[in-house]
């Protein structure tokens, strides 16, 4: 299993997450004052909250994925050193 591989795609994956935040805390109203709940306000926050959530189930499954390759390479290896002869004393 090429773990580098793993490595390179969270560093991937943690890059595009802070670009996502910081284009999403930009695209927002500088003050408190100045947000009104607008319709367009409205569906701006919705859809933001819709990426949010697409992007973090994203990343779940992303997640379930590399465990569920790191855990048939560890019971491949196990099973790999099974099938080995056993050394006589």
């Amino acid at each position: 299993m090429n773990t580098r591989f793993f490595e390179e795609y969270q560093t991937q994956l943690l890059d595009w997450q802070k670009k996502f935040f910081s284009t999403w805390m930009e695209s927002l109203p500088k003050g408190t004052a100045e947000i009104k709940l607008t319709d367009t306000f409205e569906t701006s926050l919705k859809l933001q909250e819709e990426m949010v959530k697409s992007y973090l189930e994203a990343q779940e499954k992303s997640a379930t994925m590399m465990i569920d390759a790191q855990k048939q390479f560890w019971d491949n290896y196990f099973e790999a050193l099974r099938q080995q002869p056993v050394p006589a004393n």
